[in-house]
């Protein structure tokens, strides 16, 4: 029920033409039903001479005028009446089609939708531990295959159930006999199926995890293209598809295996049902106890039974993997979201003072590994603060927790005086300009990626911030310049220019705190000076966060805050903490020692 309480979300004024294509598919299994009657009629009246014994009194609504015709233009009568029967089944046939295929279509299309919107808004932490082929996979194939069950399927297993209900009543007004040998096999078929289904159902839940994976390994692959050709790694990445995909063939075939098992074992006991009817028809037949018009009248009949019953086997296998599929959607869609609202809003076009302060901080991304312990700093607005540290002591988690890119921290983060968590995270957000340790840029053009964040494409912002980011002069020896289109990920561009661009990026909104993580590690010594130089015309501006391993990152810093193992081990100037001892101290011997060497 709860399965179809989802799709029924997503079916809001589609309701009455998803039931329309049901009546369709009614109207459609009764035009039908009145073919074998024809027939039956034909032959033992019309042919055989014999009264009309048509079920339910329907040869009462015959005309007299129908009776008295010659055999021939009876004939005539019937195979048009047969023609009109079938053209009209067929229309609504069509016309079923064409409804339900408007419904799924659109049940698609909101579906991928609401995902989408759903997993944009989804918190950081949550993307951080999916995978992305499997995610894609679930937006794409997951729902393609909701789609066709409730679009073909479902309909058929309507289908099948209203011609049991129909057809069963007709032949036992005709023969009670002959309807319980036609019908012998039939439970049989029905549990048969059933048994099917669990099978199936499991079988499909491997597969489509086995094709999630699958994707994962080539989305992973392709994106790191140049890593792969770079360490010749061709052969290992070539091997490791190779194996994902053996083991989702191997899935697969045990899913078709099943599926091949049951066709051909439901083949033989239809065949074996329509043989039992056929062999104690055409007894009765010879012996009297039934016309021949009956025997044929139940030989169509009992195709039209069984058939959609040996169908209910593709439908329930359709149905298993329908739900399968549901549910790893749910499982996206019953993941909270983040929550936005809050006590305070910050109103459009104002702006921070940017003082942000840490009281007994302690973060962990699970339990058994903290990651910050105990950090107590505050920043005051406008100043500009470097933090270094080991890999692993927590720079960028500490960064990370401004924004609310994570929460489930102990203590308090303030900003402006207000705790973190009673801002609006959008709001807060736009007053933040990031750029992270491996920058992200779209496949735009360099404008496009610059001015993301602003609500128009203002090129006079744009090319202020890509001046003070040393970009300008780059983007200018391009043919197309600010509209050139940089490829995925920036892949036409430097490592030392997509930082830059990073960097205008989060200039351009000119935010009130400025967080620079790892930013300029691949620019060249010259450009840094040129960027650190720019940063220092904007000093007071912004707080500005500078995470970095070098030290010539921190010349600009007001203050050096020094993290090891979570905790703050030094705080104070550059001349301060070299009369220290401590890590500082250590880290500026060697390096000092090292441009010394070098020179």
């Amino acid at each position: 029920m709860s399965a179809i309480r989802f799709v029924l979300t997503f079916m809001y004024k589609l309701k009455l033409k998803y039931i329309s294509a049901a009546l369709c598919i009614i109207l459609a299994a009764v035009f039908s039903f009145f073919t074998p009657l024809i027939i039956r009629f034909t032959v033992d009246s019309i042919i055989g001479g014999k009264p009309a014994a048509l079920p339910f009194g329907l040869d009462s609504i015959l005309p007299q005028a129908f009776r008295d015709l010659p055999t021939a233009l009876s004939l005539v009568w019937g195979a048009l009446a047969i023609v009109i029967f079938s053209l009209l089944g067929h229309s609504c046939t069509f016309l079923r089609g064409k409804l339900s295929a408007e419904v799924s279509e659109e049940l698609a299309r909101r579906m991928r939708n609401r995902l989408y919107d759903h997993i944009q808004k989804l918190p950081y932490s949550w993307h951080s531990k999916v995978q992305t082929g499997d995610i894609i996979q679930r937006c794409t194939s997951d729902v393609d295959t909701v789609r066709r069950f409730i679009g073909l399927q479902l309909i058929q297993l309507g289908r099948g159930i209203f011609m049991a209900l129909l057809i069963l009543p007709v032949m036992l007004a005709m023969n009670v006999k002959m309807t319980l040998i036609s019908t012998v096999v039939v439970p049989v078929i029905f549990i048969y199926a059933f048994i099917f289904f669990k099978q199936v159902r499991k079988r499909f839940q491997a597969a489509d995890e086995s094709e999630g994976y699958l994707t994962t390994v080539l989305e992973e692959s392709l994106n790191g293209i140049r890593v792969v050709r770079a360490f010749a790694r061709e052969d290992y990445e070539v091997a490791r598809f190779e194996r994902a995909a053996d083991d989702y063939r191997a899935k697969c075939r045990k899913l078709i295996t099943v599926l091949a098992y049951y066709w051909a074992s439901s083949d033989l006991l239809c065949l074996t049902q329509m043989a039992i009817v056929f062999i104690f028809g055409i007894g009765w037949t010879i012996r009297g106890e039934i016309s021949l018009g009956t025997l044929l009248a139940f030989s169509t009949y009992i195709n039209m039974l069984l058939w959609p019953i040996r169908e209910m086997g593709r439908i329930l296998t359709d149905m298993g993997k329908a739900l399968v599929s549901v549910g790893r959607l749910r499982e996206i869609l019953d993941t909270p979201i983040e929550v936005m609202e809050a006590e305070t809003n910050i109103p459009k076009g104002s702006r921070l003072k940017g003082e942000i302060e840490f009281r007994g901080l302690s973060f962990a991304y699970t339990e058994d590994n903290p990651i910050l312990r105990g950090i107590d700093l505050k920043i005051s607005a406008g100043e500009t603060i470097a933090i270094l540290g080991a890999t692993g002591s927590g720079k960028s988690t500490l960064t990370n927790l401004i924004p609310r890119l994570f929460d489930g921290y102990r203590g308090a983060i303030f900003v402006d005086g207000i705790e973190l968590s009673k801002y609006h995270r959008q709001d807060l957000r736009r007053q933040i300009g990031i750029v992270l340790q491996e920058p992200f840029l779209y496949s735009r053009s360099i404008a496009d990626n610059i001015g993301i964040a602003l609500e128009d494409k203002d090129m006079r912002r744009i090319e202020a911030a890509s001046r003070e980011a040393a970009l300008h002069d780059a983007i200018s020896d391009f043919e197309q310049a600010y509209e050139t289109v940089i490829g995925e990920r920036g892949v036409t561009l430097s490592g030392g220019q997509r930082q830059r661009t990073a960097i205008a990026r989060a200039l351009v909104k000119d935010p009130a705190i400025l967080i620079l993580d790892d930013a300029l590690s691949a620019v060249d010594s010259e450009t840094e000076q040129i960027i650190q130089r720019n940063l220092l015309l904007r000093k007071g501006k912004a707080t500005t966060i500078i995470i970095t391993h070098r030290l010539t990152g921190v010349s600009m810093a007001d203050r050096i805050v020094v993290l090891e193992h979570g905790r703050i081990a030094q705080i104070g100037s550059h001349k301060e903490l070299i009369e220290q001892p401590g890590v500082y101290k250590r880290i500026w011997q060697i390096q000092h020692q090292l441009e010394q060497e070098a020179i």
